[in-house]
């Protein structure tokens, strides 16, 4: 991964993460929980990533070094764990167990395609053979993405609890 994407993502993603929090108005404790969230997430994708390089289920071959892997895991913290965290907060504070299902169906799909798109434009990641890594990238989304909700709940409670920031 080249210097600039590096910088890009290590800069973008705490930018993204902010202006999620802005917009779903989420208060500090809400916030503060969906970063912790994030970090869980991060952890459990360096987990998933490192399994996956055993079973021959996917890898990165352009991130051989420590400085790609430590940003794509910020990336996953701020991005797929905290802001995700915090926009499915608002969807299920407003749609209830409609807004969990769509949730979690969204950030799964979107996972998916997007690890589909890496796989196929560029040379930043390489599937096995097979569905199986396919279905294991599914179950890897979706343990990121509940892994981020229990830390949520834990620390913040449930989604319609808290009061939304003034505007």
């Amino acid at each position: 991964m080249s210097t600039g994407v590096l910088i890009a993502v290590c800069l973008g993603s705490p930018a993204v993460f902010a202006a999620v929090v802005w917009l779903t108005r989420a208060g500090s404790k809400r916030a503060t929980a969906a970063l912790a969230g994030g970090v869980v997430a991060a952890v459990f994708h360096i987990g998933w990533d490192t399994l996956a390089a055993q079973q021959g289920w996917w890898s990165y071959p352009s991130t051989d070094d420590v400085l790609a892997t430590l940003a794509l895991a910020l990336s996953v913290a701020f991005v797929f764990g905290g802001a995700a965290g915090l926009i499915s907060w608002r969807m299920m504070r407003s749609m209830g167990w409609s807004g969990v299902a769509t949730f979690f169906a969204g950030f799964v799909g979107l996972g998916v395609l997007r690890d589909h798109l890496l796989a196929t434009n560029t040379s930043l990641m390489l599937f096995g053979d097979g569905p199986m890594p396919q279905i294991m990238g599914a179950a890897g989304y979706l343990t990121l993405a509940l892994a981020v909700q229990i830390a949520m709940l834990a620390m913040a409670g449930p989604p319609r609890r808290d009061e939304l920031r003034a505007s």
